[in-house]
Formats: C-alpha cells, sequence, structure tokens
C-alpha cells in the first residue's frame, strides 16, 4: 500500500484481528440466540428493534469490508455504531452503558486511521 509505516501496518494487522474476533462473536451469539429461541421472532421485530438491527448489520458488514476496503469499512462500522446509539437515544431516552458496544466498533475506528493515512494523492 502506498504511504504506509511500520505504526500502520501494525495498526491494520490489530484492526484486522480486532474485527476476525468481533465479527466471530457477533456471529456465534446471533446463531446461538437463533438456535435456542428459533429464528421465528426475527419475523416479529417492531420498527425499533428492526432499525437497531440494521445499524447493528452495517458494523458488522463495515467490520468485514474493512478488510479490503479500510476506509469504506471504517466509514460503515462508525455510521452504523453511531445510527445504533442515536436510535437507542431516540426510543429510550438513554445511551448504551457500559463500554462493550465501544469496543464492537473500534477496529472501524482502526480502519478509519489506515484508510486516511495510506489514501493515494490525488492526480489533478
Amino acid at each position: 500500500m502506498a504511504n504506509e509505516n511500520g505504526v500502520t501496518k501494525g495498526i491494520r494487522r490489530a484492526a484486522r484481528i480486532a474485527s476476525a474476533i468481533t465479527v466471530s462473536l457477533i456471529l456465534v451469539l446471533f446463531i446461538g440466540d437463533g438456535l435456542s429461541e428459533g429464528f421465528q421472532p426475527m419475523l416479529h421485530l417492531t420498527l425499533r428493534e428492526t432499525l437497531m438491527m440494521i445499524s447493528f448489520f452495517a458494523v458488522w458488514l463495515g467490520l468485514i469490508l474493512g478488510w479490503k476496503r479500510e476506509l469504506t469499512g471504517g466509514l460503515l462500522t462508525v455510521c452504523g455504531f453511531a445510527a445504533f446509539y442515536l436510535l437507542d437515544y431516540l426510543f429510550s431516552g438513554s445511551f448504551p452503558r457500559g463500554p462493550f458496544f465501544l469496543l464492537l466498533a473500534s477496529p472501524g475506528l482502526l480502519y478509519l486511521y489506515c484508510g486516511i493515512k495510506c489514501r493515494k494523492p490525488r492526480k489533478d
């Protein structure tokens, strides 16, 4: 990659490892919940649950996409995360508590750093 140094390579490696762990954890939780309760409830979500699920899916997809397209994946992760927090605040009047959701989205910030740091200069 252009404009890359050792620090950026280390951050990229950390982002990929963290995103692989996070993606796997989300997948295990989703499948485990589906196996224990069945996937039928997914067909009867409320508006709140549907919107929050879409934003959470954007976070998950951004973490996967970041492996190949860091800037796009990072933006999708961070925007999905912001939408999740905004929707939770709009529907409940408070933000999610604890560091759990922040930790899930942190690889997206690392992807953003790498994507911005390694952008190719435009030829004008």
